[in-house]
Order: structure tokens, then C-alpha cells, then sequence
């Protein structure tokens, strides 16, 4: 990645001194790993090499660490500017390179005769070389001057063996080493670049306020520049260890915030490549659920009119960004099915329409056919080809087609054989009208319900197309997340700020409760998981919270339990259920939907005598 060239030097040299303000700040982190390793290395190789060398060598490395601690403090005390961290990098830099001698001076000096040691010898350096990978590589020389000392001699003494065996595994070692310079390279690179991209909003917000003086807005723009930073560093060390779910938040967060042209088309990419990710560990698990006999289907009435408007709620969005239209024709019929498993069915026939189509539209309606009802999923994508009609409920089969070929959205080929399986066990039938080049119809026949269909008449929430890109439907908005997971509340405290909106999270109602009396508000949206930590519920926080602010909040559950139950739990509360992974765009839907009301809407605040209600704009009345 070559972009220093195009970096001021006035910003580059700042973005080095806070990379080497990084590198003393994690100062003690690295004395503890190498002190860690070192003590196992000793360990491993006590029986094994001389008890001399091996004091000897591990008294080097205490000393070389005492070195750089008295580093580390005399840096803290004196606290040098910008202009001194050339010099103070450089300090760094030569106790990473004696650090990294002495570990290769220990692979030539401790080198058993035992292939099995050997093995554990490798082992121990390579774990030292890859351990603080994420801490060396925030200073390239840092970095070259451990690895490339601890690792080179290593692959030369292997090589030295002489046969095959050994020549063989020096050449993988070197391919790892190539691999790990790399990386670190490349890591390098993308640190230094964010870090550039702070100081450049720095210097805008200073220029912003000079011009406008307005302290408001130029302190918020800088907390997000700094957010930003952080985001990116705890990400490249510890966030791609977080689940699918946060890393679907976190990237629909990057999507909104990366506007410049050269990150677009990457961003893009990512985050398709996630949704892709999304979609087919879901379909794995519907698969893997249905493989182990564990879905146990629950009748009831399901008014189609609510589950078309979640279908569209969930798909609206992706279908707009392949700028395909999406419409649900109205309707008042009830059927009887599992509520749940009966919309994944028709959410596996939209995901796959939208997938599949290239230009026009996709539309879901219902009608009755006899005694039955027939729900009907129609696009004008690439159709299937008669002799595939068949085929393309079968697992991992996928159309083969010049259109098909071309398309970037292909899946594993699992959709349609879940909604068959479904299907099959619900009792419903499955039927397909194709014309290749036209489009494709899925209908799917069940049996309507006994009911009245004003019986099941309920108020469906809509968003209008322009409200779910607009950014003004979360300004001024605060949302509660209850969540046991860090990095969960973490990521939906990312996404819905990039969207505008203030967001207060905790593990307990209770830690909630406590963050929004700081601000002296009451929340606009609750967005809680389901099973949260020693067996709570996420809907009996929500109710604890309603009860405690004396306000029926708007909430939405999010869970990673995708039987019936838990959907029959969230309807039998009145909540909106996202399964997990949660796509942002659908996310973003429900939450509009979740706070839009006919009725005048209340702001409630705090004071020391209760709450106090403000009628004109925020939380729905009880």
C-alpha cells in the first residue's frame, strides 16, 4: 500500500508520534509477554540444553526488559512533543531488535537434537513473533527489528538439518514469515492512515469554528473523529474475534460513515461479502436445525398483512441499493401456519428474487385459491430454465446460466431447498412459473385460517422510502441497549450514532436505568437481546423498564434463537423480533417503524419529583 506520498509530512510526522506514544503506552504489556515466553521457552528447553545457556540467556532477556521498563518510565515522566518522537521510536526500536536478536540468538544456541523439541522450539518463537503482532506493527521499525531477528536465524538453522524433512519446513516457515511482514505492513499502513484522517477532521473542525463559532458542533465532530480511531485500533487487535452480529453492526456503521470515492468501492464490497456471510450462516443453521429433527412447528392465525410488512421492512433497503422496486400488495388474510417459519419461508424467496434480479422489481401478495391461500413471490430477474425447475430445490444446487454467471450475490445454493423443507414440514405446498430471461414466480399454498380476518386487524407500522435513508429520523433521538455482550452494545451504540440518534447501554435495566438518569432522559427506542446473562430475559427488561418510567417504549428484541419459541415470546409481548445476525438496513427499518406513532408523541424527563412529560416530540405516551 503506497500512500505516504500523499500524505502532508506535517501529518505523518503526527500520526509517528502518536504511534510511538502507543508503543510506551503498552509498554508493560510487552514486558509481560516477553517475560511470559521467555519463561516458557526456559521451561520447554530445560531438560534439553545446558542449565548454563539457559540462565544465561533468560538473564539477557530480564535485562534487556528492566532497560526498556526504565524506558517506559523515564517516557511517562518526561513526556516529550512531537518534535522528540523520532528519537524516542528509535530508543524503541533498538530494544525490539536486542529482544528479537536474543530470541534468535535462542533458536541457534538452544536448537535440540530431539525433532519433537525442535517442534516445540518453533513453537515458542513463532508464538513470541505472532503473539504482539497487533502491538509491534504500530511502529514499522519496532516491527522489523523484532521479527526479522527472532525469526530469520530460526529458518537458517533449520535449513541447516540438511534433509529433506527440515529444508521442506524452513521453506513453509519462510512463506509464514513473508506472510507475517506482510500483514504487519499492511497493518501499519492502515493505522497510520486513520490516524492521518483524524488530525485532517482536527484541522477542518478548527476551521470550521473559526468560521462559524460554533463550539456545539465543532466538539461533536471531533468526538467522532476520535471515535473513529479507536473503533479502528480496537478492531484490528480484538474485533475480528466479536461475532457475526457485531460485525454485521459495525460494518453497516463503516458504510454510512466511509463517503470518500476511494473507500467506497471497498467498503461495498465488505459489506456484501457480510451480508453474504450473514445470510449463509443462517441458512446453515435452518439446515443444520432441520438435519437434527429439533423444529417443532406451532400453529396459529398469521395475518399476512404483518408479516409482508416485516418481509419488506427486512429486504426494502437492499432491494433500493440494487435499485430494484419492492412492493407488498395490501392485504386483510389470515392463514394458518408457524408465524415464524412461514416468514422465513417467504424471506428466503425475496433474499433470493433480490439476488437474482438485475433490473425491475420484486412483488409479494396473497390470494385465496378455494379453501386455500396462495402467497405469491414474483420478480423480474433471470428466470430458470425448465430442465432446472426441479433442481434448484435441491441442496447447494445453483442456475447455471450466462446471467447467473455474472452475478457477484451468488449463494451456496441453500435458500430453496430450506423454503422446500420448510414447506414440507409446515404441510404446505411449494409451486414455481419461470420463464428464462422474464422472471419467476414462487407461490407458496397453505390453508386459510377459520377466523374472520377482523379479527386479526392490526396496526401495521410503515416507513416511507425517504425516512429510512433520511438521517433526521434518529436526530434528537436517545436508544436504551440492554446487552451482556461488550462488543454488542459497543456496536449498536457505533451503528446508531452514525444514523444520529444518542444511545445509553447496559447489562442490566438496572445499569440502563442508571446511564439515562444521567442524562436526565428517558429513552426512544429499547433494543434488548433475548436471553441475557444467568438466565434473564430480555422482554422482562423491558417490561421492568416500562414500569419502572411509567412509559410504554417502543422496544425491539434481538436474538440469536431462531426456533418458534422465541418468536412466540416477542408476539405474545407485542415486540418486534430481529434474529441475529441483524442486517443494518433492517435494523434501521424496524427501529423507524418502532417509533413512529399516529398519536402525538412525549418527551418525558427527569426531576428530583419524577418524570415529567414534555408533549411534542420523543417517546409515545403510555
Amino acid at each position: 500500500m503506497r500512500m505516504h506520498g500523499s500524505i502532508a509530512p506535517a501529518l505523518l510526522a503526527r500520526a509517528r508520534a502518536d504511534q510511538v506514544a502507543t508503543l510506551y503506552a503498552h509498554g508493560h504489556l510487552t514486558s509481560l509477554s516477553m517475560g511470559f515466553g521467555g519463561l516458557i521457552l526456559c521451561a520447554v528447553m530445560w531438560t534439553e540444553v545446558s542449565s548454563t545457556t539457559i540462565v544465561l540467556w533468560g538473564a539477557l532477556i530480564a535485562l534487556n526488559q528492566a532497560w526498556r521498563a526504565a524506558l517506559v518510565r523515564t517516557f511517562e515522566r518526561v513526556r516529550p512533543g512531537a518534535g522528540a518522537s523520532r528519537r524516542w521510536g528509535r530508543y524503541w526500536a533498538v530494544g525490539s531488535t536486542l529482544a528479537g536478536s536474543l530470541w534468535g540468538l535462542a533458536a541457534v544456541t538452544m536448537f535440540p537434537e530431539s525433532p519433537a523439541y525442535q517442534s516445540l522450539l518453533i513453537v515458542c518463537l513463532f508464538g513470541a513473533a505472532l503473539g504482539g503482532l497487533n502491538l509491534t506493527a504500530v511502529y514499522k521499525p519496532s516491527f522489523y527489528g523484532f521479527v526479522l531477528p527472532a525469526l530469520v536465524p530460526l529458518i537458517v538453522r533449520v535449513a541447516l538439518v540438511g534433509d529433506q524433512v527440515h529444508l521442506f519446513i524452513a521453506g513453509v516457515m519462510s512463506v509464514v514469515l513473508a506472510f507475517v511482514v506482510g500483514f504487519g505492513h499492511r497493518l501499519n499502513d492502515v493505522l497510520t492512515r486513520s490516524l492521518v484522517i483524524r488530525y485532517e477532521n482536527v484541522d477542518l473542525i478548527g476551521e470550521l469554528k473559526e468560521r462559524t463559532r460554533s463550539a456545539l458542533e465543532a466538539r461533536a465532530a471531533a468526538e467522532t473523529a476520535n471515535r473513529a480511531k479507536s473503533q479502528l485500533l480496537a478492531a484490528a487487535s480484538h474485533d475480528l474475534r466479536q461475532p457475526l452480529h457485531a460485525l454485521g453492526l459495525y460494518i453497516a456503521a463503516l458504510s454510512v460513515r466511509a463517503r470518500e470515492t476511494e473507500w467506497r468501492s471497498l467498503v461495498d464490497h465488505v459489506e456484501s461479502a457480510a451480508n453474504a456471510l450473514e445470510l449463509q450462516f443462517a441458512q446453515l443453521i435452518d439446515l443444520s436445525r432441520l438435519d437434527a429433527g429439533v423444529l417443532a412447528p406451532e400453529s396459529a392465525d398469521v395475518p399476512l398483512a404483518t408479516l409482508f410488512a416485516r418481509v419488506r421492512a427486512e429486504f426494502a433497503a437492499q432491494a433500493a441499493a440494487r435499485g430494484l422496486s419492492f412492493n407488498a400488495i395490501p392485504t386483510r388474510l389470515v392463514v394458518r401456519s408457524d408465524v415464524s417459519l412461514l416468514e422465513r419461508i417467504v424471506g428466503n424467496l425475496v433474499s433470493n428474487a433480490v439476488r437474482y434480479t438485475n433490473r425491475g422489481g420484486i412483488v409479494i401478495g396473497a390470494r385465496r385459491v378455494g379453501a386455500r391461500v396462495a402467497i405469491d413471490v414474483v420478480d423480474t430477474g433471470i428466470g430458470i430454465a425448465q430442465s432446472d425447475r426441479q433442481r434448484v430445490f435441491e441442496e447447494f444446487f445453483q442456475v447455471r446460466s450466462a446471467q447467473a454467471a455474472t452475478s457477484t450475490r451468488r449463494g451456496m445454493g441453500l435458500g430453496l431447498a430450506i423454503v422446500r423443507r420448510f414447506a414440507s414440514l409446515l404441510g404446505h405446498e411449494i409451486e414455481l412459473e419461470s420463464r428464462e430471461g422474464r422472471g419467476s414466480r414462487f407461490r407458496v399454498l397453505l390453508p386459510r385460517a377459520a377466523t374472520s380476518p377482523r379479527q386479526h386487524r392490526l396496526r401495521v407500522p410503515t416507513v416511507a422510502p425517504h425516512a429510512i435513508q433520511d438521517r433526521s429520523s434518529f436526530a434528537d433521538r436517545l436508544v436504551g441497549v440492554i446487552d451482556d455482550d461488550p462488543s454488542t452494545v459497543d456496536a449498536m451504540r457505533t451503528l446508531f450514532e452514525t444514523w444520529g440518534a444518542a444511545v445509553v447501554g447496559g447489562d442490566t435495566p438496572d445499569a440502563l436505568l442508571a446511564g439515562l438518569g444521567t442524562l436526565e432522559r428517558y429513552p426512544d427506542l429499547i433494543v434488548a437481546d433475548l436471553r441475557l446473562a444467568d438466565g434473564r430475559s430480555g422482554i422482562d427488561a423491558v417490561r421492568a423498564l416500562r414500569d419502572e418510567l411509567g412509559v410504554a417504549i417502543p422496544a425491539i428484541i434481538v436474538s440469536g434463537d431462531t426456533g418458534t419459541r422465541a418468536d412466540r415470546e416477542a408476539r405474545e409481548a407485542g415486540l418486534t423480533l430481529l434474529p441475529k445476525p441483524v442486517v443494518g438496513a433492517t435494523l434501521r427499518a424496524a427501529a423507524i417503524a418502532s417509533m413512529q406513532d399516529d398519536r402525538a408523541l412525549a418527551t418525558p424527563t427527569m426531576t428530583d419529583q419524577g418524570p415529567v412529560r414534555t408533549w411534542g416530540c420523543g417517546v409515545n405516551g403510555p
